[in-house]
């Protein structure tokens, strides 16, 4: 199992490679901290990112943060990301 440094070590080269291969790559997707990228992402695996960009406006005004998140009934998670083509 890898230590979290060489972990970071990892992420790190996997960065340089992609901006090495991209240089002019552009993330469509909106958000504002790393938990509601992580979240876009996941549902951009399911539709285009303007979709996602639509959808994740108002779930991220409903639960801004992971303890709302982690909170949510889940029906109301799935009827606003119903859109994506969820549930």
């Amino acid at each position: 199992m890898k230590t979290l440094k060489e972990k970071r070590e990892v992420a790190r080269l996997a960065v340089e490679l992609f901006e090495k291969e991209y240089p002019d790559a552009i993330c469509s997707l909106v958000y504002e901290d790393p938990l509601q990228l992580i979240i876009a992402v996941r549902l951009s695996a399911q539709c285009t990112d303007k979709r996602v960009n639509q959808v994740s406006k108002p779930l991220f005004e409903r639960y801004p943060d992971v303890q709302s998140m982690a909170e949510a009934v889940q029906s109301d998670v799935e009827e606003i990301i119903r859109p994506c083509g969820l549930f």
